[in-house]
């Protein structure tokens, strides 16, 4: 048991170095991507997703989000937290930060 405890905190500790994983989805953007610049405006919405089975199955109603006339740049991040809640119940349930940014 206390193997596995140390485990765990070892994985936690490099995931919170290792700033988790995160997936930009740009629809026809010819700029730098939000997720690449060095400033970045806050996003347009923000919300948290959870999904259940390995992620197979969403918990929630699919986000819309809509840009009138501008490019949308979506990007998904498994932040700290998201890594925390994958680690401990991660086959059960997990969640994703979903940022949508509308760029002019």
């Amino acid at each position: 048991m206390l193997q596995i405890v140390k485990i765990l905190i070892l994985i936690l500790i490099l995931g919170f170095f290792a700033d988790c994983h995160t997936t930009t989805v740009v629809h026809k953007g010819v700029e730098t991507p939000y997720a690449l610049a060095k400033e970045t405006p806050g996003p347009d919405k923000k919300v948290k997703q959870g999904s259940t089975v390995f992620g197979i199955y969403p918990t929630s109603a699919p986000m819309e989000a809509s840009c009138d006339r501008n490019h949308p740049e979506v990007i998904m991040k498994t932040g700290f937290v998201d890594l925390v809640i994958h680690t401990l119940i991660g086959p059960f349930y997990t969640t994703k930060t979903v940022e949508v940014y509308c760029k002019p």
